[in-house]
Parts: C-alpha cells; structure tokens; sequence
C-alpha cells in the first residue's frame, strides 16, 4: 500500500512529491550578493529557495529587507523562497535586532507577498509564535516551526514530541535539525522521523548535520522528510550536499526502487 504524500498549496501548485523537495540556501551579506547567488542557483533548477536573512548586514533595516526580497522575487519567478531568520541560540548568525523586532520583520515580510514561507523557532516565546501564526495565517504565508539542537541528537519520544507539537501550534510544517555523535544517533533521527510521519498530517522536515549526519539527506525522504536543504553556491550548515549530487541520489534510488521513492 502507497503512502499518503504530503503537499502543500504554493502559488497554485503542490509542493510535494515522491522524492524531496530541493531547497538551496541564500547567504549573501548585501543585496547585491543575495542577488547574484540566486541567479547562480536558480539555474540549477532548486524547488524552492531560503533566504538567510540573518546573514544579511542590514537585517535591521525593513525597508531594504523588503526591497531586497522584492528583487529577489524578481530574479526566482515563480519558485517558493523561505524567508529564514535562525536564531543564534539554533546555530544562526548573530544580529543587531531583539526578538520583538524580528517578530515585526517578519509581520511585514509576511504582508508584502513576496516570500511563501516564513521558518520561525518552535522555542521562541509562546507570545511571538502566536502572533507569528496569525499574521502568516492572515496573509496565506505557510509557517514552518523548527527545533534545532546545536549539540547533539535527543532521544527517540522527545524528537517525535518536537514534530507533534510544531502541529499542535499551528505549524504548516515542522522541522527537526539535530547534531549526531555516532552512528545510533542518525539511525534515531530516521526512526523517530518515520514515526512522527505516521502520526502527523503536515509535512515533516529532518536532518541531522555535518559528515555522520550526511547520509539523512540522501535517504531521509524514504523516512518522511519533505525537503532537504543542498548547496547551490554556498552552504548554510555542515554536511549539506551539492544539489547536482542529490537529484542523482534520488534517481537512483527511484530506479532501484521501480518508480517508487516511498
């Protein structure tokens, strides 16, 4: 019996499929470099692509913010961007703003229209998350509430916790990122991962980092992970994989297994 895919509604189309989505990260520090590497990677045809805005040195400044993103739309058509502020706390860039002011950032993020999805700390304060959720809501931007752990893999019941709850509160996905020690910690992940999938209605992301954690970006859709983050020009975690080397991966893995990535 096939499994259930899960999708989500993007601009007219289903975001989903038998194999992950691609998604490349944007790293640049000024407009110019945010720019120029989404032209590097939309040639490499990503599915979507995710702004890092804590990378870029006028954070600060919603107007630019805004002004580059409306640019950026320009240069990506049509493809789904990721509008990303990482905590430092989750292993994001330091950045010149408070939380109240990222919540607002991203409140007119989410009211210009240009971006599809906004990925937000399952951890943040209850308050900012609520009003987050709303204001995405309001203006059919898709929430993705996230749980990174920066210093190693948790166990079995509390990662399948962390994706129940992102759906608990409202999330439209829900993301684990965690950091592995040894072998027993990636095989962890997938199986907590298969579970959770079971048992949500919402599409799951999972990835565990660096060199170990490597192999869960090749296999983890056959566990349940909707999208895996690869590199098209720059990195924006250890152990991400170069999109060209993914797409091979899956297609082997879609041939050997007749068609069929699930």
């Amino acid at each position: 019996m096939r499994k259930h895919i899960k999708a989500v509604d993007v601009r007219g189309r289903k975001m989903g499929g038998e194999t992950p989505l691609l998604c490349t990260p944007l790293v640049g520090r000024t407009r110019e470099r945010v720019l120029a590497e989404a032209a590097s990677v939309v040639r490499q045809k990503p599915d979507l692509v995710e702004w890092r805005v804590d990378f870029f040195d006028r954070i600060g400044d919603t107007a630019a913010v805004i002004d580059t993103a409306r640019a950026l739309r320009e240069v990506v058509g049509k493809r789904p961007i990721i509008f990303t502020r990482r905590a430092e706390s989750e292993g994001g860039e330091r950045i010149p703003i408070d939380e109240e002011q990222v919540v607002e950032l991203y409140g007119a993020v989410a009211r210009s229209g240009l971006v599809d999805f906004v990925d937000f700390e399952k951890a943040n304060d209850p308050a900012h998350l609520r009003e987050v959720r709303e204001v995405t809501r309001k203006h059919e931007v898709r929430l993705i509430l996230s749980y990174h752990n920066v210093s190693y893999t948790p166990g079995h019941a509390y990662i399948v916790d962390q994706f129940l709850e992102a759906e608990r509160l409202g999330a439209d996905v829900a993301m684990v990122q965690v950091v592995p020690r040894d072998r027993t910690d990636v095989l962890r992940l997938l199986a907590a991962t298969a579970e959770a999938d079971e048992k949500t209605r919402i599409p799951l992301i999972s990835i565990s980092v660096g060199p170990l954690g490597s192999v869960t970006r090749m296999v983890g859709g056959l566990f349940g992970s909707w999208l895996m983050f690869c590199v098209g020009e720059s990195a924006s975690a250890p152990g991400q994989i170069p999109i060209r080397d993914l797409v091979t991966v899956y297609d082997l893995i879609r041939r050997a297994r007749g068609g069929e990535m699930f």
